[in-house]
């Protein structure tokens, strides 16, 4: 909330954007609860004060609001989102990252700064592919945001050969019995991996039951919905450490934590949301607070705030301005709308894209217009390239972050590598594999339903198991396997010796094209079609003394070099076919004159 008031402020201050017009928001708190929150959305698409609220229709004049930045769940976001549907309404969102959002047909004024889960689940299936864990567990939370993503991943790992050791689903009211039946599902597995998508809210039960039966030797992966959260540290810290997970970017934004330590009593006490945050930080009653939270004894005997309680004095999360990711995907979402209406107020008329050439209109803002601009922005803030696909989904990066335990035992989140969708597939991935501290030991764990075959075996699958569960078994006679992990029957890995049975052409074939040796000083090898990389020497026919041919080397090409580096010629060495040596220009004029036949 607040960094979106820093955004619109800074926005309205600027000369170079939006110059002859300025920002306005109304807020609501959705409370992450889907009536709540349509019921809210309801009030800013319509201009209306809430009921309650000590004020009328004639008290306040508000202007209804043509776009909504929010909501942070996707689940709250699809209901908001077919509840203001006939309004066509724009809703930009910082953190929904359900892949669903992306299907306009069912979601066509839907946008957002997050990243699709599409997105994450490549990130993660290439992350779990890169350090051989083919045996993994898959955990998440009973929302659309967990099954979905599970879904994903479900399918996207097929290709990798990486088999789930077990999918299960938890509720978000988390029973003892729950947690329970979860951690012995945990507990009882050879998966040493863990993948959970949730946030870290419903995973306190998790964890909490976990030490209770004290499974601690797991290397969790996190979802980004908690990938960066500090919040499970102090309790947890032991069973989290050498966690790692995909968060989204993150960026300095500059002047904005002086902005939220700004905050004092005086403006505490203005705002029902900073009202909680001020008497929740520091133990104390603000004179006729706004705070209308539900507290306990305890809390009803705070002593009074005397106005001396600085934020400057104490850590909160809430100027912690070292980690801001949904922060910053909340200020790229006012920027989105700020360009949007920017070329909307620069567009030449008879020059727009509307019917007849017709600009977009400013007065009233009509929300379906502004929604064609928000999707057509592309500019740049915080040194960030912002723009979106089709869907609405903008470029999709990642920083890999690693949860290590700091000298004084505090979290620090390390950034050690990164996913970038933009990149070509084998180099979207980038892990500084060094840099990373494990759960347990000095390196990466092994996840594996059965370990590899040695050379002589072959793998026996196992009845009823996926394809990652297997025996080793000798190779039968007249068999050979030459390499780890064969695979029986289709495989690649083993064929028959040529004395005793038949070889099989294509499995010949198959090694054939991937032979890789040096001879007499040359390498060879093969490309995808089965050619051998180009080189050729440069050959000038001589008369010798004795008047018999000598071929002589003059120069080569050779493919693999690079474009300007690929052809050597050395000319002096070159007997040309008339009189001495000649340079380019009068071979070309020999040729030309007296050579060609006319």
């Amino acid at each position: 909330m607040q960094t979106m008031i820093f955004a619109v402020r800074e926005i309205n201050q600027r000369q170079d954007l939006l110059p002859n017009l300025s920002l306005g928001y109304h807020i609501r708190d959705s409370g992450d609860d889907i009536p709540v929150s349509v019921k809210r959305s309801l009030l800013l698409v319509n201009g209306q004060p809430e009921k309650g609220s000590g004020q009328s229709c004639e008290d306040i004049q508000k202007q209804p609001s043509p776009v909504i930045v929010g909501e942070a769940s996707s689940g709250v976001s699809m209901a908001v989102l077919r509840t203001l549907g006939s309004f066509k309404i724009p809703l930009v969102s910082y953190f929904a990252s359900c892949s669903c959002l992306s299907n306009k047909r069912e979601f066509p004024a839907f946008m957002r700064t997050m990243p699709s889960d599409l997105f994450q689940i490549k990130a993660l299936v290439k992350l779990v592919h890169y350090f051989q864990w083919t045996w993994v567990g898959v955990i998440g939370v009973d929302t659309d945001y967990a099954r979905f993503a599970i879904q994903l991943f479900l399918k996207e790992s097929e290709g990798f050969n990486i088999c789930p050791a077990y999918v299960h689903i938890y509720p978000v009211a988390l029973t003892q019995d729950a947690a329970e039946e979860l951690v012995n599902i945990l507990k009882s597995s050879s998966a040493t991996v863990i993948i959970n998508f949730s946030v870290d809210s419903y995973l306190h039960g998790v964890l909490k039951e976990c030490r209770r039966q004290n499974v601690t030797h797991l290397q969790w992966i996190a979802s980004e919905a908690w990938a960066t959260s500090k919040v499970l540290w102090n309790d947890f810290g032991d069973l989290l450490k050498g966690s790692l997970g995909f968060a989204i970017r993150r960026a300095d934004i500059s002047h904005l934590g002086s902005y939220l330590r700004r905050v004092n009593v005086s403006v505490a006490q203005k705002s029902h949301f900073l009202s909680e945050f001020w008497e929740e930080t520091f133990r104390c009653r603000l004179n006729g607070s706004l705070n209308t939270h539900v507290h306990g004894e305890a809390e009803q005997n705070w002593p009074p705030c005397d106005g001396s309680e600085s934020l400057d004095d104490v850590y909160t999360l809430y100027s912690d301005v070292s980690q801001l990711r949904v922060s910053y995907n909340v200020y790229k979402a006012v920027y989105v709308i700020a360009h949007a209406l920017h070329d909307m107020s620069t567009c030449e008329p008879g020059k727009g894209p509307f019917q007849n050439g017709t600009c977009g209109s400013l007065y009233p803002i009509l929300p379906r217009q502004l929604l064609y601009y928000m999707k057509r922005t592309h500019f740049t803030t915080l040194g960030e390239e912002v723009r979106f696909d089709d869907n609405g989904d903008p470029i999709a990066s990642y920083d890999l972050m690693n949860w290590q335990r700091g000298s004084d035992g505090s979290l620090q989140l390390v950034r050690v590598g990164f996913y970038d969708a933009s990149l070509e597939d084998d180099k979207d991935l980038e892990i500084d594999e060094p840099v990373i501290m494990w759960h347990r030991g000095e390196k990466a764990p092994e996840s594996l339903c059965s370990q590899s075959c040695l050379p002589g075996s072959r793998k026996a699958r196992q009845k009823g198991k996926p394809v990652c569960c297997f025996d080793c078994i000798p190779c039968a006679e007249g068999e050979i396997s030459n390499q780890t992990g064969a695979l029986g029957n289709n495989s690649m890995g083993i064929f028959s010796i040529g004395s005793l049975y038949p070889i099989l052409p294509r499995q010949l074939l198959y090694y054939m094209k991937r032979t890789h040796f040096t001879t007499l000083g040359e390498e060879v090898r093969f490309d995808d079609n089965g050619d051998p990389i180009a080189s050729y020497d440069l050959m000038n026919w001589q008369r010798g003394s004795d008047g018999s041919l000598q071929l002589v080397r003059v120069g080569f090409y050779d493919a693999s070099l690079e474009d300007d580096k690929d052809l050597e010629i050395d000319e002096p060495v070159i007997m040309w076919h008339r009189g001495e040596k000649k340079g380019l220009v009068e071979l070309q004029f020999v040729l030309c004159n007296q050579d060609l036949p006319i």
